[in-house]
This record gives C-alpha cells, structure tokens and sequence, in this order.
C-alpha cells in the first residue's frame, strides 16, 4: 500500500493505491467491454495528483510512472512486462527497414548512383555498414520528420541492405505479426490501445477550458486555480512576444524569456497561475498588445488546472504508446489496424459528442482531421506516432496512404488557414507516401490522387485571379496562403517521381486517372498562360514597379512537375496522344481569336499573310506554360510514329502552326526590343523576368521551349513564309528592303533597326544551330551536358560548384555532370588554399559556338575574347566558325530548308552588298559576322547532304549562281569596309568552305578560283598584319625617344639637385634586421664581457599621414605606431580560469599558468604622434555625429577608442611611442666594470629586501605596497665587506642629469597614454594614471607579447630570429624599449616598490603578510619575473630628490647576476614538477653533467619532502632539462637583444640548427652546464635554493590534492582537433541537446567552440545569459569566460566558421573542411562528401594563436555589408 506524501500544496486529500485492486478492476471492466470507463475512474483520481501539483519533471515523471503507466503495462503484459516483451520479441521477424526515425540536425546519406529519388536517405549506421559509401552520395542534415531508408526495395535501384539489415531479406513476410501474440494479450492489447488513444485524442481535442469530459470529473472538490496559457503562432516575433509578457504578467526579461522559449518549442506555456480573473486580465492584455496593426493576436487561454493536468498526462500517453507499439511487431501492427479501422458507431459518438453522420470513420481520421487544432508539441509527438506505427507496417502504411488522400483537400484546406510552419504540420508526412513507387502509382489508379492535389492547388488559386481569369499576385499582399498551397505542388513532384516504365505498369484505371491529372494541370496552365503581361512605356517612365516575383515563383516550383508529366507522357502512346489533344483544345481556348486579323507581308517577291500584332505597342507576356508543354510533348511523336498532322491528333478545336508560332516570338521581339533600348521606361521589372527566363533555373520549361516551338513551327511552315513571320514580327520588312539604305529618317530609329537586324540573324542562327535536344537532333543527354560543359569552360577554367551551377537539373536534383566532365575536361588539382579547376581538352574546342543561345551577353562577349585570345597565341586564324551540327531527326528536318530558301538568300546577298557598299546606314559588322556564320551553317549541312546523298538540299547551287552568293563574298576579299581580323578571317573561312564543298562537288574551275580568294585574302590578312606590327614599333620608338630626351633636360636643369642626391640606402627602420656585419667574436648580450651593441645609427622614419621624414628621438618630435591591445588567453594552461577581481587583481606576479594576459599588436605604420592625434579625434567626432543606432555596425567601436589605421585600414586602439635604441641613450663613460661575485650581489639583494620590509613594519601600516620601503642602498652596503659594498655601490652608480629635455613633452604625453590605455584594456578597467597597476601592466604586456611570439616561432618550427617578419620585429622592439623607459614617466616611489615586492617573492624574509601575501615558486612565471626585474632593478636605490635620472637597463653586470638567480629557480621549478616518463626512458651511456644534474635533482626532491617513485636516468634528465627551460632562454634572447642591441649569432637564424641550446647559454651569459649554477656557488645561494625547497607553500602545492600543476616544457596550446571526416561531427552533434530544454529538445544552431570543444547552443533565445548588464547568446557568453571575449567557432549544421570579439562584432568564415574539388560547403548546400583540410585549419589556428582574430573580423565587417545587419551579440 502507497501514499503520497502530507502536505501537498495542491491536494489535501491523500488518496490509497493498491496495484493489484486496480488490475482486477480494469480486467473486470474490460471483460464487460468498458475498460474506457474504468481507466477514466483511475485517471480523474491521480492525473491531477500527479500532474497537477507543480512537482519537478524528475519527480513528476517517477510519479507517472508508479501510478499510471506501470498499472497499465502489466495490465496489457498479465505479467512482468520485462519478461512478456522479450517473449514477443523472439517470435518477431526482424523488419527489413531500418525506419530510425530522424532528429532535426542529424545527418542523412542519399547515394547519387542508386537512390530512386533525393528523398530516400540512410542513416549513418546503415550508411557506414553499406556499400554505398564507395558510391558517389550526397551528404545532408534532416530536419526532422523523416526516417532511413534502409531495407526499402522500392528506394533504391540496387542493394537496398546495408549489413545489418541484410539478414531480413529471407524471411516470411507473409506471416502476420498479430497471430504471433497471445490471444489473451492481444484481447487487453486491444482494448487498452483503443480506449487510452480515445482517452488521449478526447483531452488533447478538448476545447472547454474549465469542464472535463463526462466521467474525469473529480470526486472531491480541486484547488480552483486557473492558467494563463500562451500559444504560439509563426507570425509574432519573439521580441513582440517577450516584451509583451512583461508587461501582462510583470515578470523579468529573462523570465520573459524562458516563457517565449517554452512557448516556441513546445507550442504553449502557462504564463501564469492564479485565480480565474487574475489570469482573465493576462489573457486581454495579452491579446489587446498583440492585435495591434490588424495583426491576429496571440492565442491565449485561461484554463483550469485540472484540464492542464489531464491534458499532460495525454501527451505522455502518446509517448507511452509509442514506446509500448516499438516493443513488438504484433503490438505495432495491432495497434496500427484499430487506429485505422472504424470502432463501434456508437462508442466513437459518444467519445467524440456528435451526430453519427458526421463522425469519423476512425481514431486515425480523426487524429488527421484534427491536427491544425493541436499544439506544436502535441503534434510532433502524433507524427512520430504516426511513423513509428502506421508508416513501419507496409500493409498499414497503404492503409494510411489511402486514408490520407481521401482528406488531401480538407488538410491542405486547415493547412493553408493554419499558423505552423510545414515542419510540424501532418501534411508534411506526403514525402513519406508519396515517394514510394507503387504506392503512388495506387493511389493515382485508386484515389485519383493527381487530380486531388491540383483540383486543390486550383482552389487556393481562386482568390488569386483578376477578371481575365489568370492568375494575378500583388505585392501588397502580405498574406502567406498562397505560399503554404505551393506546397501541394511539391506533392505533385513526389508522385511523380517514379514513372511507369514497362508497358505492363500501364492499366486503363492508371491511364484515366492519370490523364485526369493532365487535364487539371492544363487548367492551372490556363490560368497562368500570359500572366504579368506588360506594355511597353514610350511616354514616361513607369511610376510603379510591378509585381514579378510571384509568377516566377510559381514557375520554379512547376518546372519538375512539368518535366515529370512530358515523361509520363512520353511513356505510353494512349496517354500522349490523348494529353497532346487536350493541350491543344486548351490552347484553343486560351487564345484571344478576337485579335487574329491577318495582312499580307511581301518580301523578295514571297507574300504570305502574318498576325497583325505590334509587339511594341500591344501587351506581351513572358509566362506561356501551355505553349511549352505542348512542345514538350511534341518532342516525342515521332517516336510512337506520329507527326503534327496526324490523324490521331486532330481534333475540332486546334490552332494552326502559324498560331503556335505567334507566343514565343512576341516574347522572342520583346527580348530584342529590350536589348535594343526600346524598353528602358518598363524599369527593372521587365529586366528582372528577362534574366529569369535565361536564368538557368527557369530557362528549361521557358526559354528551352520557346525556342523548340519555333524549331517546330519552322518544320511545319513553308520556310519562306517562316521567315517572313519572323521579319514581320521584328517590324523589319523596311529593312529587308534594298531602299530602305538611302539617308532619311531618325537615327535613333535607324539605330534600334540595326539592333533588331542583328536579334534577327541571331535568333536565326539559335533555330538553325541548337540542335542538342533529344528529339530534335540525334543527341542524347550526354551529349547535351557534354555541350553545355564546353561552352562553360570556353569562357574559363572554373571550378567544379560553378560549373554545376551553370548547369540545369533534373528532378532528382542532378546534372549528370560527374558522368561526362573527365571525358571533355581535365581537372586540375587545387592549391593549399585554391579550389580546383576545370580545364577544356584541347580537342573539344572545335565544339565551341559564339552564339550559343545559354550565353548571356556578358558571357558570349567573355568567351569570344577568350577564344579568340588562345587563338592567337597559338598563331592560328581569329574566326569563331560554326561547328558542324549533329543531324536533325525526320520530324525536324525540313528545318535545314530555311538556308536555302529565296527570301534567306535574298537576305544573305543584302546583308553582303551593303557590306560592300563605300557607305550604308543599316550595316553593320555584326551582321555581316552573323550572315558568314549562317552561310557556314549552310555549308556543313551541303556537306553532309553530300554524303547522304540528299539532292533534294541544294545551297550550293544557289550560292554559285552569276551574280549569286559567292561572287558577292568574293568581290569582299580586302574590303575597307572589313577592318577587324575576326571579320576577314571568318571571311577567309568562309571561302575555303565553298572550296571544300566544291571539291565534293567536283568544279575544278570554281577550286581554282576559290582557292586563289582564299589565298589571297590570307596573305593580305599576314601583310596588313605586320605592316600595323611595324607602324607600332615605330610608334613606341618615338615615344620612348621623346621620354628620353625630356629626362636628360630635366637633369640638366637641375643638376644642383641630383648632386646633393645621395646613392647610400637609409638606415632600415626594423631593429630586427640582422643583415649588418656580426662581430668576428661570439656575441655575448649580458654581462661585463658583454659585446659592442651594434649602433645603427639615426633611424629615419616617415608619418603616413604627413609624409615627413622624422628622426627618432626621445628629444624631438614623437613618432607613434598603430596599435592593438586585447586581453588574451591563447596561452593558457587552464583553460576557464577567469579573472574574477579586476580591481583587486596584483599583476605583479604573473601566474605560471598564464591563464590571461595582455597582447599588443601592430601593422607597423608610423605616424607623428600629433598627426595621429588629429586623425584620431576626427574619427571620434565623426562617429559621434552618427546616430547612435547606428554606431554598432561597424568595423570598430569609438567607445572602446577603436580606429582603423588611416593606411592599411588595420584595426587599432592605441599607439606605442618609439624610443631611439637603448645604447644610444647611455650616457657616455658614466658605467664602470664592476668584479661582483653572484653570491655577494645576491647578500645584497637580500639585505635589501628584508631591510625594506621590517622598515614598513616598523610603521605598522596595513597596506600592501607601503609595506615595502626600499631603505638606501648606504644602509646595505655599511652591513657588507668593505670592498664588496664598494663593488655592489659601483653598480648602482647613477648619473643625474638636470637637464629638463631629456624627453620631449610629447613623447612623455604618448608614453603615458601607452601605459594606461594597456592598464585599462589588459584589465579591462577605468583609465588610472595614479595606480601603481600601470607600469606593472606595461612591463608584464610586453613579456607576454615576446612569448606569445616565441611559442608561435616554435610550433611552426622556425629559427628564432631570422622568421619574425618586420612588422613584428618593429613592434616587439617598439615594445622592449617603451618597457625599459616607461620607469622614466613613473612615480619613482611605485618602481622601486614595485622591484621590492617582486624580489621579494624569490628572497625569503620574516614577516608573515609577506610571505602570506607572495605565490608559491612553482606558480610564478619566470619570464615575467625576469622582465619586470630588468627593468625595475636600475631604479631600486633611486635617490627621490632627483627627478631626471638615468635608469635604463643595459645588460650590465646587474642583468647578469638577475638572469642567474631567475634561471636557476627556473630549474628548480623544472626539477620539482618533473614527471617522468618511463615509456620514453633509454639507455645511454651518462656523462659528467646528468650525473650532475641528477643529484641535484635527489637533492631538491628530498629537501621538499618528495619521494620520486622510479629515479629517471641521467641522460633523459639532462635532455628534459634543456628542452625545458629553451622557452625560456629564447624569450630572454629576444628581450635582451632589444635592450643591449648586441646582435645574436648567426645560429639562431637557422632553421635546423642542433646546437640552439648551447648557443643561447653562451649568449646570455650562462653555464651551459646548468648544474654549474648549483655547485661551486656560495652559501648564501645555497640557503636560498634550500628556503626555496622547503618552504610551506610550495610542499602545500606538492600534495596529492593541491590543485593542477603546470609541468614543463608547457605545451602551446592548439585549436581542438576535428575528424576528417565531416559526417563525423555532424552525427557527434546530432545527439547534442539544448541544456535549458527539460525534454532534451535538439538546438537549433549546436556551435562547437574550437579553443576548448564545448557544444553551445547558439542563436536561442533559450540559452541567452546577462553579461554585463546586457542579454547575450550562448557564444558571445562562453567567448568572454572562454577567450576573454575572442571566439573561434564552429557553426556544425551551417558548415561555417564563426569569429567573435567582443560583444558586437563578428564574422563568418569559410570552414576548414573541403570536397574532393577543393571547395567550402557552407550550409551543406551541395551535399558533397566533406573532409578536413588540414592547410586551412593551421591558418585558422595561426588566426587564433597570433591573435589576428579582431583585426579578421574588422577587415570582414569594412568589406562584407551583409554582415554588418547580424546581431551577433545574440550568437
């Protein structure tokens, strides 16, 4: 016996359960048949107890579980159902189909060669386990809704099993599942399943929002609280929704928030909870704020609690049955038969309370029917019910299929009225049904099902038809009806798909049926035929662009269906002829007979009667689907032996061909009036749909059929009378006339005439030449793709994406380019960072065709140069020839008469006479080039009927007439009419043709004279050629003499100035350039035997703002670089670790884990400080005048001081001042050689530090910095030896120069500024010139700089000084000398206690808040400590009186023993965190100096109280330690080098040099055996390192539970690595969920960010956080925590890389990952097989690690407009 716990907040009665009570009571209900009422009595009591009551989702769920759902599965099971389930499910046939049913992001595979359709994909499973993978497959993410295909026969052409699913294939599918279970079973089964799916549809069907239905009635009185329920719609924005709810319910914004995004991923959410009127006044708030501009307001509901609880528990009844059905096939089947086939009459009324006529012929319809009035998560959870159940079975899913087309209409009705998207709409199931083969085709044979869907699609169409019954869109109407209908026709394409291909597959029913269809799609093209039509503008220009986009819309959406119908046609004679009469009885209809008036045309003599209709005064429309689809359909009759007068094809009502021709033609005339000029006041509407109809994405089903139907009616006509109608309709009957070239009239009009003369001939050549068409030529469809590849790599190589975009695709989304292109093409492999590209095999050239009719303008004249380019390089002919056409079949023959009829040469010899007129009005070139291609045209096609003995074509004849062709192009040869070589070639061309044909013909007499022509014109071309390559020699001669001579004058003038010119190279501005001789001695940077620093010189430097040249000098003006300040985390060692306290934060001691940091950058440009100043604050004040809206969209932010450098455009918020060389700034002679021993340096620094300490103790002050107070140094050296003191006073020797200049006012004013706008952007805090922070943060940023630097040098393996590129040569020494003079411009006070306290952190002392207050040895970077040592230590005895004094460090003696003591607690800390590695361990013979280091090492590890497991050998110590401590010594090489300028060894600029350690050693001063500095050292050393060892706080850090310890060499930190395989990442991602959904729900957006691999759920409102005060997305937020505001992410699903810095700024980038063409995928929109190219992600890496990544986004933001509209702080 249960019970729920007292105290319920809901509930105060407390209810008894006894399982077995309840079993025996709905058993006895169900042997009366009345299990509904009985589950009803049980669900009124604990549904609201359990979902009711606000408990959390993990207790609700557990609650559930105990008293609902488990009474039911052993109610069903009549037993343990664990054990009943895997009985059922070893008498189960395993399914043949995978069915995995897809999440939205999850990856799907659809294989190129062998899926029947784009819609049958596997899962990645059945993908990897098949052997599709070797095939070409397209690679793609689902959104939801679909499952695998696997197993499915009718979904592939070939091996449809993968390998775990193969084993199905030889099993019975005869059985029935149902008659495997136990009849006892399967009676509870039944009933169970009936009466909680009744239970379900009644609640989640239930519109009363404060009754229940009859029999949930509670026993007892309930708690009266009502819920305000919000319901989603797509047509409220999430801004509208958020800001409304804080104002109806009072909340928070984040709480706002979360309601939103309930709201939108599961369909509702209670918004409040409260009495009945306080949710009432939510509710009219609500609605009242959302129905505002005559916008449908929000749905809101005020329900009582009870029916939200039954409700829930509803939909997890859903789930319940979803999951109980997945248990076995029988239970699935069972179930799927009941939910489909019609309960008792009554029960079903009852349940549902309404009329019998009017109920449901099942629970299933039902569902269906009822889908709109359900919410989104209600939905979704259906659907999957739907596909887990119905759509597995295949005899259920027929089942479905039919009950689903019989409500077609009423869905696609609710559907289109609806506010959901498509997604989550039960009409999105279609793709599931109708893509199945034979399940198509049944229900076409059954339902009728083509002629649903388009009877449908025309009755959403009604309310779209002006008063001339076409279809007619307007662009004011916002309504999305007509765009959910479009849907319908997708539906179409599915159905489509899979056309019968055997005769056998036709019967009468399937050719009724379909030819019903026919008929319907006829009447949708009825209403589309001459839509949008427009009338040319000849007084003004048009005031209102009109709408064009709708018809083109619903053009593209059509193109498939309309491919897919011509098939189907073409696959059955019946069916063709019968659909081919019906096309032209709608034709009939669709013309307007009022306006065929005819008048007669005459033209050479040949009169013909032609439509009299003025293209440009009448109104024309580009939109002729009828006329197109019956050319389509003609394509085939000659293939069932039909012709376009036969007997089977007439009808009463049919259109004449001169009728057909009429359409296309006016679209053809208004095309070439456009491109004459003559349309120019239509607008860019007219333009648009003229690119459109080219548009590769319309031109199959548009322009494509124009043209076959003027190719067809020119097979019918009388050629001349063809030509004629052409001539007419061109207006060009005038200019076909020999008199129309005499002066008179208007040169515009003459002008627009020649333009329409050169349409003409081109549409001619079109009609004659494009005969790659099945049908019309005899090509096939390789030999079509193979054509369009040609003519596309005729203009340039191109890669493999832009070669397939300028091809068309079919309806399975293919453009059979892979199965042709290696044959004409040969690809070249792509570059590291290039795409491959295509090349065209030389011999494929001869295909190429100027006028082919696919080319646009642009891209005919691209091409032509580009032949006519390889063509002279070659040194062959310039004419661009004809290539011969393929023959054309018999029904298209008659075509070829054209060029041999009378009124063709009539043409031809006008076209010539006025070519060789001295002067004519209507010539010109082009139409002379267009003339000579036809007669080549001619010509070939003499040839070939030559050869085929086709007397009945006869050109030549004609041509060779007296006074005939021929002798007109002879009398052109040399013509000065004909100046341009592709003209005389082509002329030239020309003739050889007629000699070749008449060499067929065998006229020896014409050969001769013919080939004399063409010889001569050949030599003529050669001579002409090389007399204008003499005239341009000569040309260019006089000119090059005349510059000469003006030179030698201009020196003669101003002699005085070119001898004051000097020859010598000026001093290069880089101090890094090493090009200068190296002293013959090794360099040696620190020390007494120090080298001589190389002195270079005075550096000239020029402002790029005032272009004057400027000396560097402290003195004089100041010069400033541009550059860049970021707080950094690249080098972090603990990833995560954020800097909590900013103001509290002690840079002092920097963390070994360098876990932030701060780094400059700079593009090296060099600007007078007060030049840069004056730019600077025109920048400001230019972006202040800015409205602030608009301020966020640019590349830089003038709030956080950013700018962009005046030259390069670089990103940049600050300048660093440049300081001459550190030697030029010594004083001369001031410095004495000084013989110190290290360990009496060190008693004196130690003195030193525990003096000044107990001196601040003595004062009993409690702050930090004044605890430390540098005592003078005659009070350290009166405790020391006299001559030691002496010596250690020698160092500290200062020269105190009173001179007030020593820097100018505006180097002091720019080294501050440097100083603090470091502070405030390395902290981000409030400028400070008073902290002591300041120069501590100048110090420690310029370490960091050198070793962010370093670490790069050495990841990519380069030499230390000969890879650093100037710029950052320029920099890093700007940086070394500002940091080595900065001290100047400080307090001098905060310097020294600055040095004080950092020595402090290394020399031992009493006082227990120093030692409280300073970091453990091994937590403190010791390159840091080692630059901030350098240079604080020349000031620490600073005598304050003096205000100018020298400072600076110099390499001295000083720097010597401060490098000693920092290296070698530098290996204490090696020792002590030695880890050792026993795989790496060797034997190899020991020597002197690991025996030595080994020691030392037993020594420290004893003294900290460590006890090593397994001692590592002396060789593997030895070379641990130096690979260990490199870091550092290169990074104290490059430091010191800029302070000293004693040039480094010509070692360290090799790349491969061995001996790098032992060079830096020799070159800063050190022992390269490092044992050296623990032996032989005094005792004070000595007593040190021991302090060191066994202090508290470095064993507290040694113990087992201290936290992480940096071990050494640090490794540098990389991007996180990807798998080369894309599919990979993407199914990695698929399983990755929203972390704020309690459902698990999948993220929308899932982004990986590459620094340290986490999942973000980005772009969601879900996941938005506060950040500073303001709401940001979930990439914006981890980039702050993560890379101090720098982000590099990987948007998975969009297959593109996302850069973050800051807030407000991003960009998007090109991802890493490439096709096997070398190309991005970006939004996987292409589908290819993607795999890591590891070039572009080392340059992503690069991008990251040298911190180039703010500077990436600004040149992206200045040069990418779209990105500056993205929001991307909600990224």
């Amino acid at each position: 016996m249960a019970q729920l716990p007292k105290g319920h907040p809901s509930y105060s009665v407390v209810h008894e359960f006894c399982q077995s009570d309840v079993l025996e009571h709905w058993k006895l209900c169900c042997d009366r048949g009345e299990l509904l009422d009985g589950l009803k009595r049980h669900f009124r009591v604990w549904v609201p107890l359990v979902f009711g009551n606000s408990h959390d989702s993990a207790k609700e769920e557990h609650l559930a579980e105990k008293y609902l759902f488990r009474p039911m599965t052993e109610f069903m099971c009549g037993g343990n159902p664990e054990e009943v389930f895997s009985q059922l499910k070893n008498v189960d046939t395993p399914s043949q189909i995978c069915g995995h049913v897809f999440k939205p992001g999850e990856p799907t595979y659809s294989c190129r060669d062998c899926a029947n359709d784009p819609t049958c994909v596997f899962c990645i499973d059945c993908f990897q386990n098949s052997s599709h993978k070797q095939h070409r497959y397209r690679m793609n993410t689902s959104g939801g809704n679909g499952y695998c295909d696997c197993g499915d026969t009718e979904a592939w052409k070939v091996e449809p099993f993968c390998s775990l699913h193969s084993s199905s294939m030889e099993q019975n599918d005869q059985v029935n599942p149902v008659d495997l279970l136990p009849v006892d079973l399967a009676n509870r089964a039944s009933a169970l399943f009936l009466a909680s799916l009744q239970y379900a549809i009644d609640l989640l069907m239930w519109k009363q929002c404060v009754q229940l239905p009859g029999g949930l009635d509670p026993e007892e009185t309930v708690p009266d609280i009502h819920h305000c329920m919000l319901f989603n719609d797509e047509v409220h924005s999430y801004d509208q929704v958020i800001t409304t709810l804080q104002r109806a319910v009072d909340c928070s914004q984040r709480e706002a928030i979360d309601y939103a995004t309930i709201v939108d991923r599961e369909g509702r959410s209670i918004v409040k909870s409260g009495t009945e009127q306080e949710c009432e006044k939510a509710k009219e708030i609500i609605e009242r704020n959302t129905s505002r501009h005559n916008s449908k307001p929000l749905k809101v509901l005020v329900m009582h609690n009870v029916v939200v609880a039954h409700q829930s528990f509803a939909l997890k009844l859903i789930q319940w049955l979803q999951n109980i059905i997945s248990k076995s096939d029988g239970l699935r089947r069972l179930f799927c038969l009941l939910s489909m086939n019609a309960p008792p009459k009554k029960d079903l009324c009852d349940a549902m309370e309404i009329d019998d006529v009017d109920a449901p012929a099942s629970l299933m319809e039902r569902v269906l029917l009822a889908d709109t009035q359900l919410w989104k998560v209600v939905r979704v959870k259906i659907h999957q019910l739907l596909m887990a159940g119905a759509l597995m079975d295949q005899e259920c899913k027929k089942l479905f299929a039919g009950m689903f087309t019989k409500h077609y209409a009423t869905l696609m009705k609710e559907f289109i009225q609806d506010d959901h998207y498509r997604s989550v709409s039960v009409t999105s199931i279609s793709v599931q049904i109708f893509t199945v083969p034979t399940l198509a085709r049944w229900l076409i044979t059954e339902y009728n099902l083509l002629h649903v869907i388009l009877q449908s699609f025309l009755t959403a169409c009604k309310q779209k038809k002006d008063k001339d019954g076409r279809l007619c869109f307007d662009r004011n109407d916002r309504s999305p009806s007509f765009k959910r209908a479009s849907y319908m026709l997708y539906d179409i394409k599915y159905a489509l798909l899979a056309r019968p291909v055997d005769p056998e597959d036709w019967s009468d029913a399937l050719r009724t049926n379909f030819l019903n269809g026919v008929v319907s799609l006829l009447e949708l093209l009825r209403v589309m035929q001459g839509m949008d039509g427009v009338t040319r503008q000849t007084g003004q220009h048009l005031e209102f662009e009109p709408e064009w986009e709708g018809a083109f819309n619903l053009q593209l959406k059509l193109e498939d269906t309309l491919v897919l119908f011509t098939r189907w046609c073409s696959m059955d004679k019946v069916v063709l002829i019968e659909a081919y009469k019906e096309t032209l009885e709608a034709l009939y209809h669709s013309y307007e007979t009022s306006k065929k008036e005819k008048g007669k045309c005459e033209v050479a003599g040949h009169t013909t009667k032609s439509m009299k209709y003025d293209v440009s005064n009448q109104p024309i429309s580009i939109h002729l689907p009828l006329t197109r689809f019956l050319a389509a359909l003609h394509l085939h009759l000659e293939k069932f032996d039909l012709t376009f007068h036969s007997p089977e094809l007439m009808t009463k009502k049919r259109l004449d061909p001169v009728d057909l021709l009429e359409p296309p033609l006016r679209a053809q005339v208004m095309i070439a009036q456009t491109q004459a000029g003559m349309w120019r006041r239509n607008g860019f509407a007219l333009l648009n749909q003229i690119f459109f109809y080219h548009n590769v994405r319309c031109r199959g089903e548009m322009y494509d059929r124009d043209i076959l139907m003027l190719q067809i009616v020119a097979s019918l006509l009388n050629p001349n009378d063809f030509i004629v109608h052409l001539l007419n309709k061109f207006n060009l009957l005038h200019w076909a006339k020999p008199e129309y070239d005499i002066p008179g009239g208007q040169e515009d009009s003459v002008r627009q005439t020649v333009m329409l003369a050169e349409e003409f001939l081109n549409l001619l050549i079109i009609l004659l030449e494009e005969r790659y068409i099945p049908g019309v030529g005899s090509v096939t469809q390789q030999d079509v793709i193979k054509r369009e590849i040609v003519h596309q790599l005729c203009i340039m190589p191109m890669a493999h994406s832009e070669l397939a975009k300028g091809l068309p695709v079919d309806p399975n989304s293919e453009t059979g380019m892979e199965d042709v292109v290696n044959e004409v093409a040969e690809f070249k492999k792509p570059s590291s960072t290039g795409k491959g590209k295509y090349d065209l095999k030389p011999e494929y050239y001869k295909m190429y065709c100027p006028y082919f009719y696919h080319y646009t303008k642009a891209e005919q004249s691209k091409s032509e140069e580009a032949q006519r380019k390889r063509k002279k390089q070659a040194g062959e002919s310039q004419a661009l020839p004809p290539p011969v056409p393929p023959p054309l079949t018999s029904q298209f023959a008659a075509i070829v008469n054209i060029l041999h009829c009378d009124v063709m040469f009539h043409i031809f010899k006008m076209v010539l006479t006025r070519t060789a007129a001295q002067r004519s009005r209507s010539w010109s070139e082009a139409q002379f080039e267009r003339i000579l291609y036809i007669i080549g045209i001619a010509l070939h096609e003499q040839k070939r009927a030559f050869k085929e003995g086709n007397t009945s074509y006869d050109f030549l004849t004609k041509a060779m007439k007296e006074d005939g062709l021929l002798s007109k192009l002879q009398c052109l040869v040399g013509n000065q009419n004909l100046n341009q070589d592709p003209s005389r070639d082509l002329l030239a061309w020309s003739l050889k043709q007629f000699a070749e044909v008449c060499t067929l013909k065998s006229e020896p007499v014409c050969l001769e004279t013919l080939h004399s022509l063409a010889s001569c014109t050949d030599q003529k071309t050669e001579t002409e050629r090389k007399r204008k390559a003499e005239m341009a020699a000569k040309r260019r001669a006089r000119v090059m003499a005349q510059i000469s001579k003006m030179q030698r004058n201009f020196i003669a003038e101003n002699s005085e100035l070119f001898d004051q010119t000097s020859t010598e190279l000026k001093t290069v501005t880089s101090d890094m350039d090493l090009g200068v001789m190296v002293p013959p001695t090794f360099p040696v940077a620190l020390g007494p035997h120090r080298s001589q620093a190389n002195v270079t010189g005075p550096i000239q430097a020029t402002c790029i703002l005032c272009q004057e040249e400027q000396e560097i000098s402290c003195s004089g003006k100041a010069m400033v670089l541009a550059a860049f300040v970021q707080r950094s985390t690249v080098l972090s060692q603990s990833r995560g670790k954020m800097l909590d306290k900013k103001d509290d934060y002690d840079p002092l001691f920097v963390p070994v884990d360098l876990f932030t940091g701060t780094h400059v950058s700079s593009c090296g440009h060099v600007m007078h400080h007060d030049c840069w100043q004056r730019y600077f604050d025109n920048v400001m004040n230019k972006e202040r005048r800015r409205p602030l809206r608009f301020r966020q969209s640019f590349s830089y932010d003038i709030d956080k001081m950013e700018y962009l450098c005046p030259l390069c455009e670089g990103l940049s918020n600050t300048v660093i001042p440049i300081v001459p060389s550190l030697p030029s700034l010594y004083p001369a002679g001031n410095k004495k050689e000084v013989d110190l021993r290290f360990d009496d340096w060190l008693d004196g620094i130690e003195k030193t530090v525990q003096n000044s300490i107990k001196e601040a103790q003595d004062k009993e002050s409690e702050d930090d910095f004044s605890l430390f107070q540098p005592c003078p140094i005659s009070t350290i050296t009166r405790m020391m030896a006299e001559s030691v003191a002496k010596n250690f006073q020698l160092l500290w020797e200062y020269v105190y120069d009173d001179a007030s200049g020593h820097f100018s006012e505006g180097m002091r004013e720019m080294l501050k500024k440097f100083a603090r706008d470091v502070y405030a952007f390395g902290l981000s805090v409030e400028p400070d010139d008073e902290s002591p922070r300041v120069s501590i943060l100048a110090w420690s940023t310029c370490a960091f700089t050198i070793q962010s630097v370093e670490q790069n040098l050495r990841g990519e393996g380069k030499s230390l000084f000969g890879s650093i590129p100037t710029r950052q040569a320029d920099l890093i020494g700007s940086l070394v000398r500002f940091a080595a003079v900065c001290s100047q411009v400080m307090n001098p006070d905060m310097v020294k206690q600055n040095c004080v306290r950092l020595l402090s952190a290394l020399i031992p002392c009493d006082s227990e808040k120093v030692n409280k207050g300073s970091p453990c040895l091994l937590d403190l970077d010791m390159f840091h400590f080692l630059t901030i040592v350098t240079m604080t230590l020349p000031s620490l005895y600073v005598d304050q009186q003096h205000c100018i004094v020298n400072t600076l460090p110099t390499g001295d003696l000083n720097n010597q023993h401060a490098m000693q003591l920092v290296v070698t607690a530098h290996i204490v800390q090696i020792l002590l965190t030695f880890a050792w590695d026993t795989e790496e361990s060797m034997d190899v013979e020991s020597d002197s100096e690991g025996e030595a280091l080994l020691k030392i090492y037993l020594q420290l590890q004893k003294t900290a109280g460590l006890t090593p497991e397994k001692v590592p050998s002396p060789y593997q110590l030895l070379q641990y330690v130096r690979s260990a401590v490199m870091p550092f010594l290169r990074c104290a090489a490059i430091l010191y080098f800029h302070i000293t300028g004693v040039s480094p060894p010509d070692e360290l600029h090799d790349h491969f040099c061995t001996k790098e350690y032992e060079v830096l050693c020799r070159y800063l001063s050190l022992p390269v055996n490092m044992s050296e500095l623990f032996e032989s050292v005094g005792d004070i050393t000595t007593a040190l390192i021991k302090s060191w060892c066994s202090s508290k706080s470095l064993r507290d850090r040694l113990s087992a539970n201290s936290e992480k310890i940096v071990r050494y060499p640090i490794v540098k930190n990389d991007l996180v690595p990807l798998p080369v395989d894309y599919s990979e990442l993407i199914n990695k991602v698929s399983t990755f969920t929203c972390p704020k959904s309690k459902d698990s729900d999948d993220s929308r957006a899932p982004t990986m960010c590459l620094v340290c691999g986490q999942m973000l759920c980005s772009q969601s409102y879900c996941c938005q956080k506060d950040l500073e005060g303001s709401s940001v997305g979930a990439a914006t937020e981890h980039a702050y925590f993560c890379g101090a505001g720098t982000g590099v992410f990987l948007r998975v699903r969009d297959c593109q890389i996302l850069l973050l810095a800051g807030k407000t700024k991003g960009c998007f980038l090109a991802p890493p990952y490439l096709d096997n063409y070398g190309e991005t995928d970006q939004g996987l929109r292409r589908g290819n097989p993607l795999h890591l190219c590891e070039e572009r992600y080392s340059h992503l890496k690069k991008l990251w690690f040298t911190h180039a990544i703010p500077e990436t986004i600004a040149h992206n933001l200045e040069f990418n407009s779209s990105f500056t509209t993205i929001e991307w702080q909600n990224l």
